[in-house]
């Protein structure tokens, strides 16, 4: 018997941000005969997002254009928390968090916020978050979950390497893969993280260049994973560490599982073709392990490595994601270069562009960004009347597409 399709939505990447919109348009689909297939080179969450820290904020993003996405996406992890069960499937909790200023030659010391850190090395810390406006979640755990998900109702997963895209005029029709074959489909959604510049400039080619969209690319960062032999209180830790000549900045998350997540020491360098072939800088993580030495020399600095990693963050030229509908194109649209605050904003994101594909308006996006009715757009930059300026406002490359 043939399978009967009204409609086949393909979602380029299978990271967090895909996997969010997997979950959202199969949540509000209500056609028996749509097919949903995610398209991943390497694995699900092989990348940033099974390798990041997974803190989320509600207001950390404010006083930028993502502050009302952010907060609403705070909001909505709290709900996803409460349907799928995050505290046992994906280690969800709310925490404190502190920003800690520390040197290895203390003028003036303070003892410690917490008893896993070192006594004379803290000079002062504040509270920069509290349990109701800091959280943290496991992110390749949250990942898989929004897939499994997505896959109970429907969704299919495909392992592949997406080659290029097929058009009829300016709509797309296919999407090529690096095992010879082409999948038709009515509507793509490109989610590929630090990847997502190739897929990008396909766009641009096809517009003729008439015009344009800023590069995406990648970050790398570094972490380490430890496995302490005591319980580590549930204080996030984001630490200045004066070291004499230079500064570091680890960044400290204890999970409720027993482990502590280490990140920090970004640098720059190639971005490999696929997630399985990234190779951490070993100078990197060896700073990363001294800095927490130097911290908690009896406690983390002690603790067994369990693992050492780094990963891409999707960054866009001007450091704002791209999230909505392409203008030019019929049927593509973009969920990508979410820098660090990926993890944070993908339950917004997901739910933004599944309206979108669905209903043809993002409603979530309407109360969120306060914008209404799209006027025009030219090759640079993108124009939105502003209820709050009561005025035509320019917002460069940044794409939500509100009917």
């Amino acid at each position: 018997m043939t399978e009967s399709v009204s409609r086949h939505i393909a979602i380029l990447g299978g990271g967090v941000i895909g996997s969010s919109i997997a979950y959202h348009i199969t949540l509000l689909n209500r056609d028996p005969n749509l097919k949903v297939t995610v398209i991943e080179q390497t694995a699900i969450a092989s990348a940033a997002s099974g390798r990041a820290g997974g803190f989320l904020s509600y207001d950390w993003c404010d006083g930028g254009p993502l502050q009302d996405l952010a907060r609403k996406s705070f909001k909505l992890h709290a709900e996803l928390a409460k349907t799928l069960n995050g505290k046992k499937r994906y280690d969800y909790r709310v925490v404190d968090t502190l920003s800690v200023t520390a040197s290895m030659k203390a003028v003036s010391v303070k003892a410690p916020p917490t008893d896993w850190l070192k006594s004379g090395v803290i000079t002062k810390y504040k509270q920069i978050g509290t349990t109701k406006t800091t959280a943290q979640l496991h992110p390749y755990k949250f990942t898989q979950t929004l897939i499994e998900e997505a896959e109970s109702r429907g969704a299919q997963v495909k392992i592949a390497r997406v080659e290029g895209l097929e058009f009829d005029a300016y709509k797309v029709s296919g999407v090529r893969l690096s095992t010879d074959e082409t999948i038709s489909v009515d509507t793509i959604i490109i989610a590929m993280g630090p990847w997502s510049g190739e897929a990008l400039s396909w766009l641009v080619k096809k517009s003729g260049r008439a015009y344009q969209l800023p590069d995406v690319s990648g970050q790398r960062a570094h972490s380490i994973v430890i496995r302490p032999s005591v319980p580590i209180s549930a204080h996030v830790c984001f630490v200045s560490l004066n070291l004499g000549r230079k500064f570091a900045e680890p960044e400290i998350y204890p999970r409720p599982d027993g482990e502590v997540y280490i990140s920090g020491e970004c640098d720059e360098s190639p971005l490999p073709p696929s997630a399985d072939q990234y190779v951490p800088n070993p100078t990197a993580i060896k700073n990363l392990k001294s800095n927490i030495n130097t911290l908690s020399p009896e406690i983390l600095g002690v603790a067994p490595v369990i693992k050492e990693s780094c990963c891409y963050m999707p960054i866009s030229d001007d450091d704002k994601p791209l999230i909505g509908k392409v203008p030019w194109l019929d049927g593509v649209y973009l969920a990508t270069g979410h820098s660090v605050w990926g993890i944070l904003n993908s339950s917004g994101t997901g739910r933004v562009i599944a309206e979108m594909v669905l209903e043809g308006q993002a409603k979530f996006a309407d109360q969120v960004l306060n914008l209404t009715t799209k006027e025009t757009f030219s090759r640079d930059f993108f124009f939105f009347f502003s209820k709050k300026e009561k005025a035509f406002t320019t917002i460069p490359y940044f794409i939500i597409d509100i009917k």
